[in-house]
């Protein structure tokens, strides 16, 4: 009987495969939902990517399961494409991983002689580009002065003006963008801190022989007072808020880890360029202008984008940092009237991007079976903003609906893109190019 029952056993295994532990068996159908819920997506975007829209424009989509660490979708992704504000992803990411996450910019009030009420000697501010610097800081780096009992500055105010280059606009900014100049020393958001800085010595009675000039900091000079805030204080209005300068500000950050005095555009580039070679990608392919995605000259990928999310999600401190930050859909920032009442609302949380002719998406979204996935969206050579961002919202819908697809959420519903004209709720919200 044993003997049957053995050869029975040969002959039925090759039929129904090893035999299964129960852990293996709800690995086994976990992958099977996995795939299911994969499948379901790559046929929705299919359906949207149908559109006649595309025979007039460029796209490139990207999504990717991070819980699977594994693509689930792929269409023109390689494609080399002006990124706009989803830019800033990039930045951020990279200043979270090279600047730190406890990294703060600093702004410095420095003493050339000893310290005495006539002080024999030049008062030097040396600019970190710190673009939340303000008329309180402003009025406690004087206000140390006082404290140390300088009432008549003998030599000259200087200017510390070399954390960056002199560049006072990014490469590739169109003349008619109207952008404050980029400069180390901004006083709540503009370039008035030095004649500001005059105004609050004479206003404290502080009285100056000598001239408000630019010079560099001296070696021998004592540090007296320090401003600073951190680098998630940047982050959440550059992400949430679409900010330029703030995300000018972490590039020129990025750009001082050389330690170059008058740090420009290539000091950055190369930081870039390490990045991207660290996430196996050819640095050669792309083109890093800015760090806002103000720039026309910026060129990079869908790929590059997922990548450098999927890079953040697999170093946590980093990834908590930089998820705090990205608008929630349907809830805050620049996404805060997309995508309400669907299943995207409060699963997706990403970087939207809009130049003239552009518009793209790129951040995470919670798939319907609880997998986390990132993706990265870009349009580009479109006439209407709102066109792109419709079909952008029913991506996100194709990545966060569940398989039975209720009518509210249903993203693969037949749709003319191209000749809907009807502007996006919100459309106007995002009021300045470059978000």
């Amino acid at each position: 009987m044993t003997r049957f029952l053995y050869t029975l056993l040969l002959a039925i295994l090759p039929l129904v495969g090893v035999l299964q532990t129960p852990a293996q068996s709800r690995d086994y159908t976990a992958q099977q939902s996995s795939d299911t819920y994969s499948k379901a997506i790559r046929e929705r975007l299919d359906n949207l990517l149908a559109s006649e829209l595309f025979q007039r424009s460029q796209v490139g989509v990207y999504v990717y399961d991070l819980t699977d660490d594994k693509p689930v979708y792929q269409n023109g992704y390689q494609q080399v494409m002006r990124p706009a504000s989803t830019m800033k992803v990039l930045t951020g990411v990279l200043a979270l991983d090279r600047l730190g996450t406890d990294y703060k910019l600093t702004t410095g009030l420095y003493v050339t002689a000893p310290i005495a009420d006539t002080l024999r000697g030049n008062v030097v501010v040396k600019g970190g580009f710190d673009p939340l610097f303000s008329v309180d800081d402003l009025r406690a780096l004087v206000g140390a002065l006082r404290r140390n009992g300088i009432v008549y500055i003998a030599g000259d105010v200087h200017f510390d003006l070399s954390f960056k280059s002199d560049d006072p606009y990014g490469w590739g900014w169109c003349w008619d963008d109207n952008d404050t100049p980029l400069t180390p020393l901004y006083l709540q958001g503009k370039d008035t801190f030095e004649s500001a800085f005059e105004t609050m010595l004479l206003e404290s009675g502080i009285g100056v022989s000598g001239q408000f000039r630019a010079a560099q900091l001296p070696s021998s000079a004592q540090l007296l007072a320090t401003r600073s805030h951190s680098i998630d204080q940047v982050l959440i209005p550059m992400m949430k808020k679409s900010d330029n300068h703030f995300a000018e500000s972490l590039y020129y950050q990025i750009a001082a880890l050389s330690r170059k005095p008058f740090a420009s555009r290539k000091e950055a580039e190369v930081e870039f360029q390490s990045f991207v070679s660290r996430l196996g990608l050819n640095p050669n392919h792309y083109q890093f202008a800015d760090g806002s995605g103000l720039s026309l000259y910026n060129y990079i990928t869908p790929e590059l984008l997922v990548q450098t999310l999927r890079y953040a999600y697999y170093n946590q401190e980093i990834y908590t940092h930089l998820l705090a930050t990205l608008p929630v859909m349907g809830r805050d920032g620049t996404l805060h009237k997309r995508g309400r009442n669907t299943t995207a609302q409060d699963k997706v949380q990403a970087k939207t991007g809009t130049l003239e002719g552009v518009s793209s998406l790129a951040g995470y979204a919670l798939a319907a079976n609880g997998h986390q996935l990132c993706f990265a969206i870009i349009n580009q050579g479109l006439l209407k903003a709102s066109t792109a961002r419709q079909f952008q919202d029913r991506v996100c819908r194709a990545l966060t609906a569940g398989l039975s697809r209720p009518r509210e959420s249903e993203p693969d519903a037949p749709a003319n893109l191209a000749t809907n004209d009807e502007p996006l709720e919100g459309e106007n919200e995002e009021v300045e190019i470059g978000d």
